[in-house]
């Protein structure tokens, strides 16, 4: 049968390395967010990353755009940037549905 062992001893040092923890774990996390949302980082995104700031179903509707002349592309080497100032404008025309708008904001 295991002994009692008086916590209360011990109690600010288990304090101190959960608080560390916690502190560590959302550096982490918020690291891991800046990455996701760096779109600020480039003012021309890909055309995945288009299709996410645009919160479309698949990166089909942005090619659809381009295809329409919607919204125009810029070619980099073998790569597709479109204008993140472009599909800002976008969605101020209001060409995106309220509800996209508001999670894309």
């Amino acid at each position: 049968m295991p002994v009692p062992v008086q916590l209360t001893l011990f109690e600010p040092v288990f304090e101190a390395i959960v608080d560390a923890a916690a502190e560590r774990a959302t550096e982490r996390v918020l690291e891991q967010l800046a990455g996701q949302l760096s779109f600020g980082a480039s003012p021309y995104l890909t055309v995945p990353e288009a299709a996410d700031y645009l919160r479309a179903p698949s990166r089909q509707r942005v090619d659809d755009l381009l295809t329409a002349g919607k919204l125009s592309r810029v070619k980099e080497g073998g790569r597709t940037l479109i204008r993140r100032a472009e599909l800002e404008a976008y969605i101020e025309r209001g060409s995106v549905s309220p509800a996209r708008r508001r999670r894309a904001a």
